[in-house]
């Protein structure tokens, strides 16, 4: 199925709701830490090991109640090679629960570099005499546009075999982000990748009127997200800036198309690590749960700005 058919019925499903797997080694249960710790010691197998317990943790608790998560790679691939296995175990456990996993690597090269991408994440890779499905099989991507068309044209190639999806930085949450995507000229520079993803995304267009080939825009600029929505209608968005970064909630109600498709809303600190709410709770104990309730409050709030 097309991805963006895959994406629009999840949100008719559990609402629009990402939850982002980024697990900050500092606020992880400490519970945890201190289990892992005594049986591996201090070391890197130790930390990925209590990723992946957390990870599973809140995957369980949260797979009646959302259905797509992000996964940020830093926080896996800082923990070196025991961290890459904990984040294949991840995607896995994810997958095999029915999520919709995107993994947020903002990858991008150009030429057989970003092929190689292109087929590691999203499709498959070929030699003499035969051919592995991708290791990661991830169902989408964040990609960086820098380099240009060129740069996407790979990514977009093997999405397009493989019913992947693809999303590209546009108008992100940082603060820093007008630096670059405020120059202007005939478009700023948002404005132009914007109409470039459009225009490349074209043949991946679904059912639902959305192409595969999404992009991201920040909650944190809802002026833009407004602009966006209304002059690039077929475009799925993937909204970071709500939760830790304050994004309006408020401003996704110009996020959506009329029937309340069309984007997708990532919280990752706010949900997964809701416990630290109560700073009672040193050891993290019921850490779920309490993901479990942020969940639930947040696809509530947004249902709010969509109906």
């Amino acid at each position: 199925m097309n991805f963006a058919d895959r994406i629009s019925r999840c949100i008719q499903e559990f609402g629009p709701l990402v939850v982002g797997l980024d697990p900050h080694i500092e606020y992880l249960p400490r519970f945890i830490l201190e289990q892992e710790f005594k049986e591996k010691g201090k070391t890197w197998e130790a930390l990925a090991r209590a990723v992946t317990l957390t990870n599973q943790k809140i995957l369980d608790a949260l797979h009646d109640a959302v259905g797509m998560i992000k996964i940020q790679m830093a926080f896996y691939e800082m923990l070196g090679i025991p961290g890459m296995l904990a984040l294949k175990s991840t995607i896995e456990y994810a997958q095999n629960l029915g999520y919709i996993v995107i993994l947020d690597g903002k990858r991008n090269d150009i030429s057989s570099t970003a092929l190689a991408y292109a087929q590691g994440y999203l499709s498959s890779v070929s030699f003499p005499g035969g051919q592995l499905e991708s290791f990661w099989k991830v169902d989408a991507l964040t990609i960086n546009p820098y380099l240009g068309e060129d740069g996407l044209i790979p990514f977009i190639g093997e999405a397009d075999k493989a019913d992947r999806g693809i999303f590209v930085l546009c108008r992100t949450s940082n603060k820093s982000a007008p630096t670059l995507q405020d120059v202007d000229g005939p478009d700023k520079v948002y404005i132009k990748v914007a109409k470039m993803v459009e225009t490349l995304g074209e043949k991946m267009i679904g059912e639902s009127g959305f192409s595969s080939i999404g992009i991201v825009v920040g909650a944190t600029y809802p002026d833009d997200l407004k602009y966006l929505r209304t002059n690039f209608p077929s475009l799925l968005f993937l909204i970071p800036g709500v939760g830790a970064q304050k994004g309006d909630i408020k401003s996704l109600a110009n996020a959506f198309r009329d029937d309340g498709l069309g984007a997708i809303v990532n919280v990752s600190r706010n949900v997964i690590f809701a416990y630290r709410e109560d700073l009672n709770n040193v050891s993290g104990e019921g850490f779920e749960k309490k993901a479990r309730e942020k969940a639930v409050y947040y696809q509530e709030r947004f249902w709010e700005f969509i109906r």
